[in-house]
């Protein structure tokens, strides 16, 4: 049971590229080693043992978990980091299916955040498209088909030559 608590801090040391058993204080190191008392905890072990891990005692360990562990769980990322960590507990699955099943479920969970950010990015434009469509309307009126194609190329060359400006 500890050699499998001890991937586990490889593991969050492998994902946030540090150790988790220094006595750095900063809010990422203290919600890194938050995310792993609690998966220690789930996993049914003892204070102790989970402390002697990151070399911590077992005060600090029920510290972390009493009054640490609930603020990490409100960042995403270090919610995400435990979820998927319970998950792979739960199945109690082996060292090397624990990595790839973490690598895994990170790389889409990335792949959907992206996916969120160009969703976001195609909505604001389309608000902006919203707005601005009665300008364009306007000027189109009248205009024969091969009038609208001759305004259309003219713009489109104006826009490369503005997306091209040096002295933004």
């Amino acid at each position: 049971m500890k050699s499998r608590l001890v991937s586990i801090k490889r593991i969050i040391e492998n994902e946030i590229g540090e150790r988790i058993d220094t006595r750095n204080r900063r809010k990422d190191l203290i919600y890194a080693r938050a995310v792993f008392c609690k998966t220690g905890r789930d996993m049914g072990l003892s204070l102790s043992a989970i402390g002697k891990v990151i070399n911590r005692d077992h005060a600090t360990v029920l510290h972390t978990l009493n009054n640490v562990y609930h603020h990490a769980e409100k960042e995403v990322y270090y919610k995400r980091l435990y979820e998927v960590l319970k998950v792979v507990v739960d199945e109690g699955a082996q060292t090397e299916e624990v990595k790839d099943r973490f690598d895994a479920t990170k790389e889409l969970s990335d792949m959907i955040e992206e996916l969120q950010r160009d969703n976001d990015a195609l909505r604001y434009k389309l608000v902006l498209i919203e707005r601005n469509k009665d300008k364009f309307t306007e000027l189109f009126e009248g205009l024969t088909e091969e009038d609208i194609d001759e305004v259309y190329n003219k713009l489109n060359i104006f826009v490369k030559v503005i997306k091209t400006r040096v002295y933004r």
